[in-house]
């Protein structure tokens, strides 16, 4: 019984020896696969990295450009000057900044944390999507530079073996100098030079910690942290740095404490300066910074075409009729003869030329003179949209003012909507499963309080006009009345969906974005516009007052805005064109603004001047679309 139990146990021992020996050399078997798979990759992006030119990491990145819908070039979107960075400008807190915010350990990798992209990696395979980058500094130049713009594990592996040989090439400095050099902050800066004069009119080796702080959180989101934008979204990007610094070492405790306590001060001079030659090129920087959640920052700035549905002759036409409004408000003897043909007859056009001229003016408007002064002046905003099928929120032209030459975009300042935001407040009321209809019509404030303040903010919520400030629950009666501050692109965007079923339209001048190897990266698709209000809403409430709907003739809404803002004007009308048009004064609060002789003054000329453009914008579009084609004009 003894020896019989001791050979069971040695036959025990040498089964499991055996099946660990199996387990043992499947094991080997997995690692060697896995190592011949890793050594396989390893080659394969080794030498699919060597393919690309090293020295372009050096090389001056090319000029962006501004076109019209006929590839015609309007105007560069770069910045003035392209110096190359040396080190010697860069300040120590601006070096510290990027490197704390982006890469604490830039000066210690050599271009590829591998750890970080492993955990990218399972993080990415485990939730099936792409979620985390893991980029160094060396790693976010080489997608800037070779513009490997999909998430992609295959990006990010060429990116990490590109990294590598950018590295071995090129010391720390000259790749942080080209990253700072390349790098977008919005508002058509590329690059911390352009960044520096832009936002805070200094050189960059002027920048203090604030500035540096600023300039490096806003990085991360150009149209979300931007301080012109939102400054409270701004400051707690720019805390966040700072306490990454401290974290590193770079800066005290103290000086942390006092930089976030410190406000961000923009100053900026004229936007000439920073290459804004045209409303045109400030509406499309504005909308290339919207675009990044599409558009990645790095392909929608440097070295990249830029095609808008800019129509140059209804461009000229805006701009014309606009100045010679502007003036007849200022002196009668300029009354526009254009404006007699909307009149009908002759006898009606001498008798509205007659009422026009001895309207009052008020007292202390001043009048345009010779000079490029134009603070204090009477301003308009025009802007023309394409309403036909599959060009649905095409911006065919605009102006923002009297010239571009102040660099003010008045499409992108506030104003008080009062009547003109009442169709958001009877879309509330409109909602399915509601039986308030019978109150819409009348007025905004006994619909709103029948409605009550939550569902009216949850609606103005669900909208997400960001820059939109609405009152609280005790201001409930400026919520319904519309006394609160909006932008007058969110008032025009918001018509305009109404009127077009409720469908998410972006009023877009940028159609096409063409990166410098005429790859195109961006292309606006009228068709694919989503629900932004629900279809039957917005059917109810368009054809509701404000807006005036007659069979046979397009939609018009035209009211005075709330707080001396100024008068709003849309004509619309389907298959054809929508203009929107703004006229009143910069500052609100003004003496001018309040003067009563507007209430009959600005209705007639802001009325009259986005009759001119309507009637004139569709007879454009009529003669382009009978016109031969440059094929059939020479047969």
């Amino acid at each position: 019984m003894f020896y019989s139990k001791g050979e069971n146990r040695r036959k025990s021992w040498f089964r499991l020896l055996t099946i660990g020996q199996k387990k043992l050399l499947a094991l080997s078997v997995v690692v060697g696969i896995l190592a011949a798979c890793f050594l396989g990759t390893l080659v394969f992006y080794t030498a699919r990295a060597v393919q690309f030119d090293i020295n372009a990491v050096v090389a001056a990145p090319g000029s962006s450009m501004l076109y019209d819908a006929d590839n015609r070039p309007i105007a560069s979107l770069s910045g003035e000057d392209n110096a190359p960075l040396t080190w010697a400008e860069l300040p120590e807190h601006l070096v510290n900044a990027f490197v704390a915010r982006e890469d604490e350990g830039f000066f210690d990798h050599n271009g590829v944390v591998f750890s970080s992209v492993l955990r990218s990696v399972l993080r990415n395979m485990s939730s099936m999507r792409y979620e985390q980058g893991a980029s160094t500094i060396t790693m976010q130049l080489t997608r800037n530079v070779y513009e490997l713009h999909d998430k992609s594990l295959d990006r990010k592996l060429l990116e990490a073996m590109l990294a590598q040989r950018i590295e071995r090439r090129y010391d720390k400095q000259t790749i942080l100098m080209q990253y700072l050099s390349r790098i977008y902050f919005g508002q058509n800066c590329d690059g911390i030079r352009a960044a520096a004069r832009r936002y805070f009119n200094k050189e960059v080796r002027e920048l203090d910690l604030v500035e540096c702080a600023t300039l490096a959180g806003l990085v991360r989101g150009p149209s979300i942290y931007n301080p012109e934008r939102s400054m409270e979204r701004a400051m707690r990007v720019k805390a966040e740095t700072l306490d990454r610094m401290e974290d590193c070492g770079f800066i005290t405790a103290e000086q942390c404490a006092e930089a976030k306590a410190a406000p961000i001060v923009l100053h900026r001079e004229d936007g000439a300066r920073f290459g804004v030659s045209t409303y045109a090129s400030m509406w499309a920087q504005n909308e290339l910074d919207e675009l990044t959640a599409t558009v990645t920052s790095e392909q929608a700035t440097t070295g990249v075409s830029v095609v808008t549905n800019l129509n140059l002759a209804i461009q000229q036409l805006i701009e014309q009729a606009s100045e010679r409004a502007l003036c007849a408000v200022e002196n009668p003897a300029r009354y526009p003869e254009t404006w007699d043909a909307l009149a009908g007859d002759e006898s009606a056009a001498e008798e509205q030329k007659k009422a026009f001229m001895k309207m009052r003016r008020p007292k202390e408007l001043k009048v345009r003179g010779e000079d490029n002064d134009f603070k204090d002046l009477l301003q308009a905003c025009v802007l023309v949209v394409d309403t036909r099928r599959n060009c649905k929120g095409n911006v065919l032209a605009l102006t923002a003012g009297r010239s571009a030459a102040d660099g003010v975009d008045r499409w992108q300042g506030m104003l008080q909507p009062g009547r003109a935001a009442a169709p958001v407040l009877f879309c509330c009321a409109c909602m399915p499963g509601r039986d308030d209809r019978h109150i819409v019509a009348r007025d905004t404030e006994v619909t709103g309080r029948s409605l009550g303040y939550e569902p009216v903010r949850s609606f103005y919520d669900s909208l997400q006009l960001e820059h939109c400030t609405l009152p609280d629950s005790e201001h409930a009666d400026a919520l319904y009345n519309g006394l609160f501050p909006m932008r007058r692109i969110d008032l025009a965007n918001l018509h305009f969906r109404l009127q077009n079923q409720g469908r998410g339209y972006r009023l877009s001048l940028v159609n096409t974005i063409w990166n410098r190897h005429q790859i195109p990266i961006y292309r606006y698709e009228a068709d694919k516009a989503p629900e932004y209000i629900r279809r039957e809403t917005a059917d109810a409430v368009a054809g509701l007052s404000p807006f005036v709907v007659q069979e046979g003739e397009p939609v018009i809404l035209s009211e005075p805005l709330a707080g001396y803002t100024g008068y709003w004007v849309m004509i619309y009308r389907p298959k054809a064109v929508c203009v929107f048009v703004w006229m009143g004064m910069d500052n609100p609060e003004s003496a001018v603004a309040a003067a009563p002789e507007w209430r009959a003054l600005l209705p007639k000329a802001a009325g009259n001047l986005a009759r001119e453009i309507f009637n004139g914008s569709r007879a454009i579009l009529r003669a382009q679309n009978n016109s031969p084609t440059p094929e059939q004009a020479n047969k």
